[in-house]
């Protein structure tokens, strides 16, 4: 086992880094090689902008990204040398019977507040959490399905941005804000993995899907062993064992991807966002 591979996330905490740990070690397992994995909680646009970023200086071959991060970082170059692998992963969720790439932004709430939110425009004057301005299934498809409502931020009471769905989650729990959209693969993992006893959460509606998350390759890796890792998850990991490893994480199987699933968060400028935190004065 000589060869290495040198694996990044950037979306820990809201998914559980077990679930990265997997997909290093399968591959290790499948390509025979020593697979080690980094990950980093912090937002990658702002660490690439005050540090040289992994793959430039080559402490990183593969990385997990968010589709606003990848497409943000690829927009204002903040990273010249990695490029989108034509692979993304397929989790699991009610309203992808297809099992299609993408994801979903689950609108959550506290089963107590039932009797009185049936739909989305009832949570009008309420109390609303998300992780960031940036975040696209928190923040940027809310304040979309806002303006199809004729509404914008002022819509709710008040809103508080909590850094990652996690915490998000935990507020809605904890009845510190009546709801909150959240990535539906943290919001499967938080109810399935992290806290079993969560059954007081509901989802009142389901937004997506939204596009996949991007994993990223290193320009400098070797072209052979880029083929290997992409065919290694895209026809391996269902075999029993390991398909049943990550299908705990809501992980179904992975699936073909290009940049022509990002074409309409390309003309999406975050830059100049003021987010759901423009309700404040």
């Amino acid at each position: 086992m000589e060869k290495s591979l040198r694996l990044i996330t950037y979306l820990v905490p809201s998914h559980p880094v077990e679930l990265y740990e997997c997909i290093a070690h399968f591959l290790e397992d499948e390509l025979k090689l020593k697979a080690t994995l980094f990950y980093e909680s912090r937002d990658s646009i702002d660490l690439f902008e005050t540090r040289s970023d992994p793959f430039t200086i080559n402490e990183a071959d593969i990385g997990f990204f968010s589709p606003m991060q990848y497409v943000s970082l690829k927009r204002i170059r903040l990273i010249k040398h990695f490029e989108l692998m034509p692979i993304t992963p397929v989790f699991s969720h009610k309203k992808n019977n297809n099992e299609h790439s993408g994801y979903y932004a689950d609108i959550i709430m506290h089963k107590d507040v039932q009797k009185t939110v049936n739909s989305f425009v009832d949570l009008r004057g309420n109390s609303w959490a998300y992780t960031s301005d940036s975040s696209l299934s928190s923040s940027i498809s809310i304040q979309k399905l806002l303006r199809t409502h004729g509404e914008n931020s002022s819509f709710f009471g008040n809103t508080i941005r909590t850094g990652n769905h996690l915490l998000s989650i935990k507020k809605v729990q904890d009845k510190q804000v009546t709801a909150a959209a959240v990535d539906s693969t943290a919001f499967y993992n938080y109810k399935n993995i992290l806290h079993k006893d969560s059954d007081d959460i509901c989802i009142l509606d389901s937004i997506g899907p939204l596009p996949p998350f991007a994993i990223v390759c290193n320009k400098n890796i070797n072209s052979e062993l880029k083929s290997k890792i992409i065919n290694a998850l895209l026809y391996e990991t269902s075999k029993r064992t390991w398909g049943n490893q990550f299908k705990k994480f809501g992980l179904v199987k992975f699936t073909e991807n290009s940049d022509y699933a990002y074409t309409e968060l390309e003309y999406y400028d975050t830059t100049h966002n003021q987010g759901l935190s423009s309700i404040y004065y």
